[in-house]
């Protein structure tokens, strides 16, 4: 897939689930919580797809948060192309020229079916449980959104 397909592919995924470009940023609000989305360009020819979690009320699309001041994130991760050590491994980067729409969509639909959206359809509580999975947080920072979510309320 060339690069204007898969930015194309990205697009057609984020905005059939409700999300709406802002800047460079896909949005979508829930209660008490928003997502964004976003493509982070790699050296190579490849990307990464972030998933940012801001916790609070955001109202003003104009001064939504970037990704800079985000609670939390996740990547989309796929099977890569590449063997290593005998056996093709999960990568959040996505070489796109590698893979065609049809290969990339069920990894895409499991990102959004089992993190990015619960948060929006079920509320705040499945955070936690997201987090979780990403175990890179440290105490404090798992802390620190726990306090913020029980503020928020």
């Amino acid at each position: 897939m060339t690069k204007q397909e898969f930015l194309d592919f990205c697009h057609e995924e984020f905005t059939k689930r409700g999300f709406k470009k802002r800047k460079k940023t896909y949005y979508l609000n829930g209660e008490g919580i928003l997502v964004g989305l976003y493509l982070q360009k790699s050296m190579a020819e490849a990307y990464y797809v972030e998933f940012d979690f801001f916790i609070g009320k955001f109202k003003n699309p104009k001064l939504y948060p970037t990704t800079y001041e985000s609670d939390y994130y996740g990547r989309v991760c796929v099977l890569s192309k590449d063997i290593d050590e005998g056996d093709y491994y999960m990568t959040a980067l996505i070489e796109y020229e590698l893979y065609t729409p049809e290969e990339l969509k069920p990894y895409f639909d499991k990102a959004f079916d089992e993190f990015i959206m619960p948060p929006l359809l079920e509320g705040k509580e499945t955070v936690l449980k997201i987090m979780e999975y990403y175990d890179d947080y440290t105490l404090e920072e798992k802390e620190n959104i726990i306090e913020k979510l029980q503020l928020d309320q």
